[in-house]
């Protein structure tokens, strides 16, 4: 799911890996000094403006107020990032729509829905959000994606590097980037499909890079002392995680399972198997669900944007494959499935 299930279901994700970069690179990034660098068009410099991103999207303190596009619908955010000594933290509000608001500190990531009278509670490490997948090491990615500057552009006010990043294949979708050219951060985003359509927009509208994040500024608007708590991040015993019998037998090429855990889906349901599948940009979600009869089965295919979802019936469960990807990535794995 990406960027808004980023914000729809917000719950699960998938661990960064940080760039390494030396102490005066990184002590630039933080001071939002320009970083001057001749504009090529060599992957290596493409390549070095990704992790730059990466670098400063993770470590320097900024808010803004953002549009998210998907499936014609247009939604405001804002969003809030702070980093200390005592790691990193992050407010995102939804200013349109349903209210909702997402707290996360450090690998604790926490969903208010006043709507519905209830928080949600998840870990870091299953989170699937375009902000949080770009964080990683781009370097890596050179077997699945090629990287290339396309010029230069304006984003809410400031001058932006364009690059673009290619699917090799025709498992996942290719992405353009809007870096600034003085702090190194994110101003816009394009999810495209094979075709170069836009799927899925994300873009600054104001943005403001400072010194310091009050801590009032990441306090949720509500306390949510008397909503209803779902803990995404409840223990079950060690057998029960391991998701012994289920098997994927086909994952695209440079595809991995990054995470497989049981997930409570309410208070009152029983827990769902529930994996992550990754190849570091695109992130897919694959639910294993038990039920009384397979007439209550969801089989076929369907999408909302660029999120594609397939289901199948195996045994007595419900498979539903969910991701940021084309249907035939997420077929591939729920017909590959199998029980052992």
């Amino acid at each position: 799911m990406k960027l808004l299930v980023l914000l729809v279901q917000l719950l699960v994700f998938v661990s960064p890996v940080w760039a390494k970069q030396d102490s005066g690179q990184l002590q630039n990034l933080v001071q939002g000094k320009k970083q001057d660098h001749p504009l090529t068009t060599t992957p290596n410099s493409a390549l070095n403006y990704l992790n730059k991103m990466s670098v400063a999207l993770r470590m320097l303190n900024y808010h803004g107020t953002l549009i998210y596009v998907n499936d014609g619908n247009v939604e405001s955010l804002k969003l809030i990032h702070k980093h200390d000594n005592d790691g990193e933290f992050q407010r995102l509000v939804h200013l349109s729509g349903a209210e909702r608001e997402v707290i996360r500190d450090n690998d604790t990531v926490t969903c208010y829905l006043p709507d519905s009278q209830s928080v949600h509670v998840g870990s870091r490490r299953f989170n699937n959000h375009l902000l949080a997948k770009i964080t990683a090491n781009f370097s890596g990615f050179g077997s699945q994606y090629e990287f290339s500057i396309e010029g230069s552009g304006r984003v809410a006010g400031r001058e932006a590097r364009i690059v673009a990043i290619q699917p090799k294949d025709d498992y996942r979708y290719g992405y353009r980037f809007w870096i600034d050219k003085n702090s190194s951060l994110l101003l816009k985003s394009d999810l495209m499909d094979v075709n170069g359509n836009v799927l899925e927009q994300l873009m600054f509208v104001q943005l403001e890079v400072v010194d310091n994040i009050p801590s009032d500024m990441l306090k949720p608007a509500v306390s949510g002392e008397s909503y209803t708590w779902h803990d995404g991040k409840e223990k079950f015993d060690q057998e029960q995680v391991t998701g012994i019998g289920w098997q994927i037998q086909q994952l695209p090429f440079g595809f991995n399972i990054t995470g497989w855990r049981k997930q409570r889906i309410s208070n009152n349901s029983e827990p769902v198997d529930y994996m992550v599948i990754s190849d570091g940009l695109a992130s897919i979600s694959v639910y294993i669900e038990q039920f009384k009869t397979e007439s209550q089965g969801f089989i076929g295919a369907t999408r909302k944007g660029a999120v594609n979802i397939f289901g199948s019936v195996l045994k007595g469960y419900q498979i539903t494959v969910v991701g940021d990807v084309p249907q035939q990535t997420v077929q591939m794995i729920a017909e590959s499935i199998t029980y052992q």
